[in-house]
C-alpha cells in the first residue's frame, strides 16, 4: 500500500456480532456445540491476536458474489477448501457481520455460532488430521465498515455506484469468510455477477464472462497463492485497455471513464517498469498485471494481486506531478514481488513489503533519471525519519505498521547494504530474496539469514549487525562510504 503523499442486514449484524449463527443451525446443534473443545481462532500475531485461525491450512476459496453496487450489499457463497493440521471438531473462519444462511461441511449441514469477528463452525463429523475437506457457506447483506487501522478505511467500500475493496491489514473479513492473516496463502476464484453495465474485476486472469441478459457474470482466477490482504474486488463502468510488456507480460487496465485518456497516458510506461524490475528482481510472478483507477476517491494506492489499485483522489495528484506518478506507478508494481509473492509471515515484518517496494521506485527513477534523483531521495528519507522520532523500521508497533520508518527507513536499510557491498553482491541478493521466497511466506529473520549467506560466499562483511542498526537503532547510523 502506497500511502497518500505529501436496511436488514444492518440489524442482523447487531444481532448475531456476539450470539448464534442467523439461518441453517439448529437450536440442537447450538446446544450440543456449547459442550465441544476450544477452537483455535487466531493465528498468533501479536499486532492482531483476533485474526486468522489455527488447525488447518486453506488452499483456494471459491467466492461466488451476487453484488448490487447501488445498495452496497451482495449474496455470496464462499467455498473454502482447506486441509487439517490437526484432529478436528470445531474450526474458525473469520467473518465480521452479515448475515449467514447456511453452513456445510463436506456436503452436509453444519451448525456455527458468531464470537466477535470469529464464525466458529462445528463439523457433522470428525475432521482427522491431514485431511483435506471443503466448507460452503452462504451469507448475504450488506457489508460493516472496519474501525480503521490503516491510514485509510479498509474492507468493503461503497460510494454511488462505484464498489472496491481495501484489505490490507484487516479488510477481507468484511466480505467474505476467511482466514484473515498473510501466513495462510490460498488460491482463489471470483465469480462475481453484476447488472449489466458494470465490469466486475478481481485478482488473476479474467477467465469467462456470461452472456448478458440483465445481468453479467465475470469469472476471475487466482492461481498462484494469494494473501486475503491483497485480494481485491471491484464493480464500476470502465473504459478497459489492453497491451503487453517489452517481456511479453499481458498488461489490461481499466479506468472510469472521466479519466481514460489522461489514464492511459499515465500508466503508459506500465510495462516498461515491469520488464525493468523482472531483470532486477527475477521473472515477473504473475500471468498479467494492470492498474484500476476508480471514479471514487479511496485515500491511498494498493497492490491487490495483479491489478492495482488508484483511486480519483491518488489518481489526481499523479497527473500533477511526474515523480509521483512514477513513485506510485513502480511502487505498486513493485509489491507484485515484494509483499504478494514473498509475502511477511506476521504484521511486525511489514518493512518487507514496503520498505522494498518503496527502494524499487527508487530504482527505476535511477534507471529513468539517473544517480542525482537517490541522492536527493535519500536525503528527504533520512530527514523525513528523523521528524518522525526515528522510529524503527522492523517491529513497529500497530500505531505506526504504516509509519514513516516502515516505508523510508525500510528503504534506507537497503540502500546502506548496497553502499556496503557494492552492486554486483546486492543486486545478486535481491533476485535471491525474490526467487527463493517466492510464492511464500518470510521474515526479517530469514532476510538476515539470507544476507549473511550471500556475503559469506565472496567473504563480504557479515551484514547482521548494519541491517538491524537502520532497521532497530533508537538512532539513525551513518550510510557506508
Amino acid at each position: 500500500m502506497r500511502r497518500a503523499v505529501f436496511g436488514l442486514a444492518v440489524a442482523v449484524v447487531v444481532a448475531v456480532l456476539v450470539g448464534w449463527c442467523v439461518g441453517g443451525c439448529s437450536e440442537e446443534a447450538r446446544q450440543a456445540a456449547a459442550t465441544e473443545p476450544a477452537v483455535l481462532t487466531s493465528a498468533g500475531d501479536p499486532y492482531f491476536p483476533q485474526a486468522g485461525n489455527g488447525g488447518y491450512d486453506v488452499l483456494a476459496y471459491d467466492l461466488a458474489l451476487h453484488i448490487d453496487p447501488l445498495r452496497g450489499s451482495l449474496e455470496g457463497t464462499a467455498t473454502v477448501k482447506a486441509e487439517t493440521k490437526q484432529s478436528l471438531e470445531r474450526f474458525s473462519l473469520d467473518l465480521q457481520g452479515l448475515n449467514i444462511i447456511q453452513v456445510r461441511v463436506e456436503g452436509k449441514a453444519a451448525s456455527c455460532e458468531r464470537e466477535g469477528q470469529e464464525l466458529i463452525i462445528t463439523a457433522p463429523g470428525m475432521l482427522q488430521a491431514g485431511q483435506v475437506f471443503s466448507t460452503e457457506i452462504q451469507y448475504e447483506g450488506v457489508p460493516v465498515e472496519m474501525e480503521k487501522v490503516a491510514p485509510v478505511q479498509t474492507g468493503w467500500r461503497h460510494t454511488g455506484d462505484v464498489i472496491f475493496t481495501l484489505d490490507e491489514p484487516q479488510g477481507a473479513a468484511t466480505w467474505y469468510p476467511v482466514n484473515d492473516h498473510p501466513s495462510d496463502k490460498a488460491a482463489y476464484v471470483f465469480r462475481l455477477t453484476v447488472p449489466d453495465g458494470y465490469v466486475a474485476t478481481g485478482n488473476g486472469m479474467l477467465v469467462g464472462t456470461s452472456e448478458c441478459a440483465g445481468e453479467c457474470t465475470y469469472v476471475w482466477s487466482m492461481e498462484q497463492p494469494l494473501a486475503s490482504y491483497a485480494a481485491g474486488v471491484t464493480v464500476g463502468k470502465y473504459v478497459e485497455k489492453r497491451g503487453a510488456a517489452p517481456n511479453g507480460v499481458a498488461i489490461r487496465d481499466f479506468y472510469a471513464p472521466e479519466v481514460a485518456a489522461q489514464a492511459e497516458t499515465i500508466f503508459a510506461r506500465t510495462g516498461e517498469v515491469l520488464a525493468y524490475f523482472a531483470k532486477l528482481f527475477g521473472p515477473y510472478p504473475f500471468d498479467a498485471y494492470g492498474s484500476i483507477v476508480l471514479g471514487a476517491e479511496t485515500g491511498g494506492a494498493m497492490e491487490n494481486q495483479t491489478l492495482s489499485l488508484y483511486g480519483r483522489d491518488v489518481f489526481e495528484r499523479m497527473t500533477k506531478d511526474p515523480i509521483v506518478a512514477a513513485i506510485y506507478l513502480s511502487h505498486e508494481l513493485a509489491h507484485q514481488w515484494f509483499g504478494n509473492s514473498v509475502t511477511i509471515s506476521q504484521w511486525k515484518d511489514i518493512w518487507l513489503n514496503e520498505g522494498f517496494a518503496t527502494y524499487a521506485s527508487w530504482l527505476w527513477l535511477e534507471h529513468d533519471q539517473g544517480p542525482n534523483i537517490v541522492e536527493a531521495l535519500v536525503e528527504q528519507s533520512l530527514r523525513l525519519v528523523r521528524q518522525a522520532g526515528e522510529k524503527p523500521a522492523y517491529d513497529p508497533g500497530l500505531k505506526d505498521l504504516f509509519g514513516v520508518s516502515v516505508y523510508q527507513r525500510g528503504a534506507l536499510a537497503l540502500h546502506a547494504l548496497r553502499l556496503a557491498w557494492g552492486d554486483d553482491l546486492f543486486f545478486a541478493f535481491l533476485k535471491e530474496w525474490a526467487q527463493r521466497y517466492r510464492y511464500g511466506n518470510a521474515s526479517t529473520e530469514d532476510l538476515v539469514a539470507l544476507a549473511r549467506e550471500q556475503a559469506a560466499k565472496v567473504g563480504a562483511p557479515d551484514p547482521e549487525p548494519l541491517l538491524h542498526a537502520w532497521l532497530e537503532d533508537k538512532e539513525l547510523p551513518d550510510l557506508p562510504r
